[in-house]
C-alpha cells in the first residue's frame, strides 16, 4: 500500500508524458533560480544596507565627538589667554594688585576690551566671566548679564558636576546656561589660576552643547536621535531621552525595558568620557523597510517576467512536438505525409527534414559500417606484423660478432658489440621511463659507436652528479641533443661537446649540452625547435622528438631553450622535474626484443 502511494506521488511529480514533465521542469527551473538568487541577494543587500545605516550613524556620532573634543580644546585655549603669563595675565595682575584707581581703571578697560575681542574671535565661546575669590564683588568681566539666581554663585566649591578634570581645568557636565539671555544647555570650563603669593581667581567659559550634538528630527517632527553623555565614572551626566534619567545614575542602572526600543551607538573621548546616540528602532528601520519594499517589487516583477517567459517556452516547444508526433503517426500508417508539417521554427523544420532523410541514410551507414569492420581487421593484421620481435636481427648480429672474434677482427667485434647495445636500448620492449644512469650509459655507447665510425673524431665529455643518477627520465632525451651537436655544431676534429647533468634547484634537474662549434642563426634555432628542419642522421630522432617527450611526460613543468652565437658554439639547456608525471611505467610497445 505504501509503495503504491509513493508511486502515485512520484507520477504526479514526474509524470510519464512530455507535457507533464515539461511543465514540472519549467516550474522547477523558473522558481529555483528566483528563490536561490532572491535569497542570496536579499541576504547580502540587507547586510550591506544594515552596514551602510550603521556606518552613517556611527560616523555622525564620531563627528559629534570630534566637535565636542574641539570645543573642549577651544575652551582650554581661550582660558590660557586669561591665565597669568597669558595674553591678559599682566593686566589682570595689575588690576588685582594695584590700589591706584587710575591704574586699576586702565587695567579694567584693557581687560574688558580684550575679553570682547576674545569672544568675537571665538564664536564657539558663548560667554565668559572671571571669579575673584575673597573679593567683595567676586564675579566680574561677565560677557553678558547673569541670571538673577546666580548673582551670589560661588565657584568655591565648583557648583557643577564634573565631566572630567585635567589638571587645573574643570570640564563640567551639561547644565543650563548661567547667562540671562540664553536658555540653552551649556558645557563649561572652570579654570583656577593662582596669582601673587596666595591669591586665586577663576575663569568661567561656556559654549552651547547643541552646536555640537545633533537634534535631528523626522518628517513628522519626532526626534530621530537622542543622546547620553557618560563620564569616565560610567555615570550619566546628560540625557535628552524622552523619559527621565537622573544625572549621576550609573549606565548599568538605566532601565533596559526603556533602552530596548533604541539602537545604540557608542564613541569614546580622549579623557574617557563616552557619547552614546540612541536611535528609535522605528526610525532606524525606516530606511531598511523602504529598501525591503523596493526589493519585493523587483522580485515580484522578476517572477512575473520569468513565469511569462516559461509559459511562452512551454508553448513554443510542446506544440510543435505535438504536431510532429501526429505527423509521424500519419507517416507510419499512410506513408510520407511529413511535407504537411509547418512548425514555424527553423530548428523543428530541420528536425522534420532530417527525419525524412533518415531512412535513406540508414542503408548507407550499414554499408559504411561493413567497410570499416573489414578495414579494422586489416589494421589488426598490420599491427600484429609490426609487433613481431626482431630476434633474427639480434641473432644475426651476435653471429657476426662471434665470427669477427674468431677471425681476430677485434675492431669489428667491438663495433658490433657497441652497436648491439645501442640497438637493444633503442628497440628493446622496455619501459619508456629509465634511470638517469641508464640514459647516460646509452649516450656513452652512442658516442663510442660514432667515434668508431668516424675514427675518434669527436671529443664528448659527460658528467653527471652522483645524487641524480637514479632520477627517472624518459628515454632518448640526451642522444638527440648530442647528435644535433655532432652533426649541426662541430666543424673540426678539435670540436668539443660537454654534457653536464646537475641539480638545478629543489625538485629540478638541469641538463646542459654545450659545444664550441659554428653556432646557429636564430632562424635555424626556431626551425630546429619547431621541427620544420628536422632530419635524421644515423639513428638520431631530432630535437622535435625531445620537445614532444618533455610535453608528454612533464607538461609545463619542463622547459627547453637553445643559446647560440655564431662562431662560438651552441648550448642546449633542459630544466626538468626530478619526478616523471604519474611515475607510471610507460611501455614502448612498438618493437619487441
Amino acid at each position: 500500500m505504501k509503495r503504491k502511494m509513493e508511486s502515485k506521488l512520484l507520477k504526479r511529480i514526474w509524470p510519464n508524458k512530455l507535457k507533464g514533465r515539461l511543465t514540472t521542469l519549467l516550474v522547477f527551473v523558473t522558481l529555483t533560480p528566483i528563490i536561490l538568487i532572491g535569497f542570496t541577494s536579499y541576504y547580502w543587500f540587507f547586510k550591506v544596507q544594515m552596514e551602510k545605516v550603521n556606518v552613517n550613524y556611527q560616523m555622525l556620532l564620531e563627528s559629534e565627538r570630534d566637535a565636542l573634543e574641539k570645543a573642549f580644546s577651544n575652551l582650554m585655549s581661550v582660558s590660557q589667554l586669561l591665565a597669568v603669563g597669558g595674553g591678559l595675565g599682566d593686566n589682570l595682575t595689575a588690576y588685582l594688585d594695584s590700589n591706584d584707581p587710575a591704574v586699576k581703571t586702565d587695567a579694567f578697560l584693557t581687560i574688558d576690551k580684550s575679553l570682547t575681542n576674545i569672544i568675537y574671535s571665538n564664536p564657539g565661546v558663548q560667554g565668559v566671566f572671571l571669579y575673584f575669590a575673597g573679593q567683595p564683588n567676586p564675579i566680574q568681566f561677565e560677557s553678558a548679564p547673569l541670571k538673577p539666581q546666580l548673582f551670589g554663585m560661588s565657584l568655591e566649591p565648583i557648583p557643577f558636576e564634573p565631566l572630567f578634570v585635567a589638571g587645573q581645568l574643570y570640564y563640567s557636565s551639561p547644565h543650563p546656561s548661567v547667562f540671562n539671555s540664553s536658555e540653552a544647555t551649556a558645557i563649561s570650563l572652570i579654570r583656577s589660576i593662582p596669582y601673587g603669593n596666595s591669591g586665586t581667581y577663576y575663569v568661567y567659559l561656556e559654549t552651547n552643547l547643541n552646536q555640537y550634538v545633533s537634534r535631528a528630527s523626522t518628517d513628522k517632527g519626532d526626534r530621530a536621535i537622542y543622546h547620553l553623555l557618560i563620564g569616565s565614572d560610567q555615570a550619566v551626566h546628560y540625557s535628552d531621552l524622552p523619559f527621565s534619567v537622573k544625572e549621576g545614575t550609573m549606565l548599568s542602572d538605566v532601565q533596559l525595558s526603556e533602552l530596548q526600543h533604541y539602537r545604540q551607538f557608542v564613541t569614546t573621548g580622549k579623557n574617557g568620557w563616552q557619547l552614546i546616540s540612541l536611535v528609535p528602532k522605528s526610525v532606524y528601520g525606516k530606511e531598511i523597510n523602504q529598501w525591503r519594499i523596493q526589493f519585493a517589487l523587483v522580485l515580484f516583477l522578476s517572477l512575473a517576467l520569468t513565469v511569462s517567459a516559461s509559459s511562452y517556452v512551454w508553448r513554443m516547444v510542446y506544440r510543435p512536438l505535438q504536431g510532429m508526433n501526429k505527423a509521424m503517426n500519419r507517416f507510419s500508417q499512410e506513408g510520407d505525409h511529413l511535407d504537411r508539417l509547418q512548425p514555424g521554427l527553423e530548428e523543428f523544420e530541420m528536425l522534420h527534414g532530417s527525419f525524412r532523410e533518415m531512412s535513406y541514410r540508414i542503408s548507407e551507414l550499414i554499408k559504411e559500417v561493413e567497410q570499416k569492420e573489414k578495414r579494422r581487421g586489416e589494421l589488426e593484421v598490420e599491427k600484429l606484423i609490426s609487433q613481431m620481435n626482431p630476434h633474427f636481427l639480434h641473432n644475426t648480429l651476435n653471429t657476426i660478432q662471434w665470427l669477427a672474434l674468431e677471425q681476430g677482427q677485434k675492431e669489428i667485434y667491438n663495433l658490433i658489440k657497441v652497436f648491439t647495445r645501442v640497438l637493444q636500448y633503442n628497440m628493446g620492449k622496455t619501459s619508456m621511463i629509465v634511470k638517469m644512469r641508464e640514459e647516460i650509459a646509452a649516450l656513452q655507447d652512442y658516442i663510442e659507436l660514432q667515434n668508431i665510425r668516424y675514427d675518434h673524431r669527436f671529443n664528448v665529455q659527460v658528467a653527471g652528479e652522483a645524487d641524480i643518477l637514479d632520477v627517472p627520465i624518459p628515454r632518448f632525451v640526451l642522444q638527440p641533443i648530442v647528435e644535433n651537436a655532432l652533426y649541426h655544431g662541430l666543424v673540426s676534429e678539435e670540436g668539443t661537446i660537454i654534457v653536464k647533468i646537475f641539480r638545478y634547484s629543489a625538485g629540478q634537474i638541469c641538463i646542459r649540452v654545450e659545444d664550441n662549434g659554428a653556432g646557429m642563426e636564430p632562424e635555424k634555432i626556431e626551425e630546429l625547435l619547431s621541427g620544420k628542419r628536422e632530419r635524421s642522421t644515423g639513428i638520431g630522432i631530432g630535437l622535435n622528438y625531445v620537445k614532444k617527450m618533455l610535453d608528454v611526460y612533464y607538461g609545463e613543468l619542463a622547459s627547453m631553450r637553445i643559446e647560440s652565437r655564431m662562431g662560438l658554439g651552441t648550448t642546449v639547456i633542459l630544466i626538468v622535474p626530478n619526478k616523471v608525471k604519474g611515475e607510471e611505467t610507460h611501455v614502448q610497445g612498438l618493437i619487441g626484443g
